[in-house]
Parts: C-alpha cells; sequence; structure tokens
C-alpha cells in the first residue's frame, strides 16, 4: 500500500484553513503541519486538525514531501521557489503570482528542480465547468460573468486577479485558441485597486470573448453564455445548472419547434477536494496536473494585458479631460 503523501499548508487564513481541512481528511495524505506568519492562527488551526504549526515555510524543509501555498500572491514566488529547489512538490492558489516574470521564473524554478507544479485554478475542477468543456468544441462567442458583493478578502490585488482570474482560465479553456487581442475597461469602486472590470478578447480561431468581473454587485453570479453554430448554452455555475439550446429543425417551417431545448442538473461536487485529490495523483505518479504552470502563466499573461489596456484608456481619458 502506497504511504501517505506527508503536506502541510503554507498561509492558513480562510483559503489557506480550507486546503489543510481537505488534506486532513484525505486518507493519501498526512497533514504534517501549518504554517502563518500569524503565530496565533497557525496554532488554532493546528490544534483544529491534530498537526503541529510553525511561523516559517522553512522550518517544514525534510518533513514533507508536498505542500499547498495559500499566502497573499505577492508571496508565491518567494515561497515557492524556496520549497521546490528543496525538492517540495507544490500546489500554489491562483493566481500563480502577481506578474508575468515572476510567474514564468517560478515554472522555471519547478522544471530545473524536477518538481510538481499545479496552479489552484478550482473552477477546473467544478463538475458544471467539466460538462460544459465536454460539450463546447468550436465557439464563436462566450460571455462570461462574475459579480459578488465586496468582502474584505482578496482586496490586495485588483478584481481582474482576485475574481476574473477563474474566468479567463476557463475561456483559454473553451476557446483552445491563441488570444490576438485584448481590449478592457475597468475601474476602482471601494478599494485602492480595480473593482470592476470588463475584457472583450479576441482568439485566432475567430471566436470573441467578452469578461465581466465585479466585486462591488448587489448580488452573486457566476454565468456563461456560449454560442456555437446551431447552439446556445448557458452555465449557471452558481446553482450547477446547464441550459443548451440546439436547432434541429426547419426554423422556417417549425418556428420555435425547430429548437429543442435541454436543462440539466450537475451534480454538485467538492471542487477543492477533486483538485487535492489530483494532485495528490501527480505527487505520487509523477505525471502533469491537469492545471500546471503553463495554464497558470498564460493565465497571468492575459491578466496584465487586460490591466495594460485598461491603464492606456484611463490615460486617454485623463488626457482628454486636460
Amino acid at each position: 500500500m502506497q504511504a501517505p503523501v506527508r503536506v502541510a499548508v503554507i498561509g492558513v487564513g480562510y483559503f489557506g484553513r480550507i486546503h489543510a481541512m481537505k488534506y486532513a481528511t484525505n486518507p493519501r495524505a498526512e497533514l504534517v503541519g501549518v504554517v502563518d506568519c500569524v503565530a496565533e492562527r497557525a496554532s488554532a488551526v493546528a490544534a483544529e486538525l491534530g498537526c503541529a504549526a510553525y511561523t516559517h515555510h522553512r522550518e517544514l524543509l525534510g518533513r514533507i514531501d508536498a505542500a499547498s501555498i495559500a499566502t497573499p500572491t505577492s508571496k508565491h514566488f518567494e515561497i515557492g521557489s524556496d520549497l521546490l529547489q528543496s525538492g517540495i512538490d507544490l500546489l500554489v492558489e491562483k493566481p500563480m503570482s502577481n506578474c508575468l516574470a515572476s510567474a514564468i521564473a517560478l515554472a522555471d524554478v519547478a522544471a530545473a528542480a524536477g518538481r510538481i507544479l499545479q496552479i489552484g485554478h478550482i473552477e477546473r475542477y467544478s463538475s458544471a465547468v467539466r460538462t460544459l468543456i465536454e460539450q463546447v468544441s468550436q465557439p464563436l462567442y462566450i460571455e462570461s460573468y462574475r459579480i459578488a458583493p465586496w468582502r474584505e478578502r482578496g482586496v490586495d490585488v485588483d478584481v481582474i486577479l482576485d475574481l476574473m482570474i477563474h474566468d479567463i482560465d476557463i475561456v483559454l479553456a473553451l476557446a483552445n485558441s491563441p488570444v490576438v487581442s485584448v481590449d478592457a475597461v475597468g475601474a476602482p469602486v471601494l478599494g485602492n485597486n480595480i473593482d470592476l472590470a470588463n475584457a472583450r478578447l479576441s482568439f485566432e480561431s475567430g471566436c470573441v470573448a467578452t469578461i465581466t468581473a465585479s466585486r462591488v454587485s448587489h448580488k452573486i453570479e457566476r454565468s456563461i453564455r456560449i454560442y456555437q453554430a446551431k447552439c446556445y448554452t448557458v452555465a449557471d455555475l452558481h446553482h450547477n445548472q446547464i441550459y443548451s439550446y440546439r436547432l434541429q429543425g426547419d426554423v422556417g417551417a417549425l418556428g420555435a419547434q425547430a429548437v429543442a431545448s435541454e436543462t440539466r442538473s450537475v451534480a454538485a461536487e467538492d471542487s477543492l477536494a477533486n483538485e487535492i485529490d489530483d494532485f495528490l495523483e501527480c505527487v505520487v505518479h509523477r505525471r502533469k496536473p491537469i492545471v500546471g504552470a503553463s495554464a497558470g502563466i498564460e493565465a497571468v499573461r492575459l491578466a496584465s494585458l487586460i490591466n495594460e489596456s485598461i491603464a492606456r484608456r484611463s490615460q486617454a481619458a485623463s488626457a482628454s479631460i486636460k
């Protein structure tokens, strides 16, 4: 029988604590410890889950085989490169990094060390998103919304890296084609960083996608609309519902009856548990993750291009006022 993978979680704030809980209940893992710069927080989570508490990631060296990094994004490269070079496989929470250069550098470190580097784009492990990707072959237009009320968590980065990054990754997987142009608009509303953004992406295949993300909405919505030849699909990711409308006859002769509709309720799954199970599988069998470094880099690259487009538009608007 395969020995459990010795794991730890670095950063046990809101989401890091959940990572630790999933490892603690996974029979393929042994949760050795948790790390947090706030000693009281590390101790509280360690006591809850029956593991050791640490305040620095280097205290784990020699004790673990793999780890999740759920620290603020700005710390991902520093901590990640140190652990990778020490022979530890990593699951790094999204976004991979707060800048493209450090995301590429982190991937290079992982490759040189021969270590697994998985990026925590959790939506790829959602049952609804997996079903949606299976149904889409040649999208012509994709429309994505991810909006939510304001919360204090995650505001160390802008809404592009906080929320939109999920849909950037999903849209890239759906379009399966290189991006050729980016046009975006956005603005800070309640915080110092951009809280609301809309991006239009054009792909080499001819597909066009618009992505909207907001953390200053009065409601929660996570939806994707996809238009293909003779097919329109709506995915409500918040309620795990997929609605499909397909042309199956002569609309001129049959009218609305030529359109067949289907509503599919996708059984909800624990996306983070799926993600962590896949990570452990990669660690044990040395296979590439479903969401590896290249996908993480591409999502950060697109996020950077969106931010650059927003900055150009903002500068142009300021210049016109003068």
